[in-house]
């Protein structure tokens, strides 16, 4: 009866763990603004990317708390879904995977992003980009605004090319508190059996 219970114990155990611990213990959020003062009066786009090096299918961008002017439905390209109503995600199984939102210019547009990250030591690249109504041209940098490049294991490098344009904070994620709930009875079970091994 012991050792049923022993076992019941460690399956429990590598649940809690396998289920918790990487959410109690997430990367970063980052915190996005763009200040689109400068194009008040006119419309166009906010494009969202997450590419990596072809085919990798490990990572995603998981967007959420939109705020600003939005018009319509988004478009995707790739592995994208979501809304800005509801929160958006952007993997990178395919080479090209963009969330692309019409949008009215004038005020301020933000958005958090979080990554979970896969074990690829290719890289990813999280972009953000202000497009014209035509979406034939960059609008507030030459390119994107700004890049987060994304590599397991490694520290994020963010990129700035617009700074009158953008704010972006990192910030610690908060975990859910079922996901605390789950690490700690975790932690709790690895107490329980050690004891149960030193009493057997």
């Amino acid at each position: 009866m012991n050792n049923l219970y022993a076992l019941f114990l460690r399956a429990m155990l590598a649940f809690s763990i396998a289920v918790g611990a990487p959410a109690a213990l997430a990367g970063p959020l980052y915190r996005v603004s763009l200040d689109t003062s400068s194009f008040a009066g006119s419309t166009g786009f906010l494009d969202l990317g997450f590419n990596g090096g072809g085919d990798m299918g490990q990572s995603i961008a998981r967007l959420s708390n939109f705020s600003g002017s939005f018009m319509g439905d988004a478009t995707y390209a790739g592995d994208a879904t979501g809304t800005v109503a509801t929160g958006a995600a952007l993997g990178n199984s395919t080479g090209e995977n963009f969330f692309t939102q019409a949008v009215t210019f004038g005020g301020l547009f933000s958005f958090d992003v979080a990554f979970d990250m896969g074990n690829e030591q290719l890289g990813t690249l999280f972009t953000v980009a202000l497009l014209n109504d035509t979406f034939d041209a960059y609008l507030g940098a030459g390119a994107e605004l700004f890049t987060i490049d994304l590599i397991t294991g490694m520290a994020d490098t963010v990129t700035v090319n617009a700074a009158d344009l953008v704010q972006i904070a990192q910030i610690a994620e908060v975990p859910e508190p079922g996901e605390w709930l789950l690490l700690a009875t975790g932690l709790l079970l690895i107490v329980a059996t050690r004891r149960m091994q030193q009493r057997g």
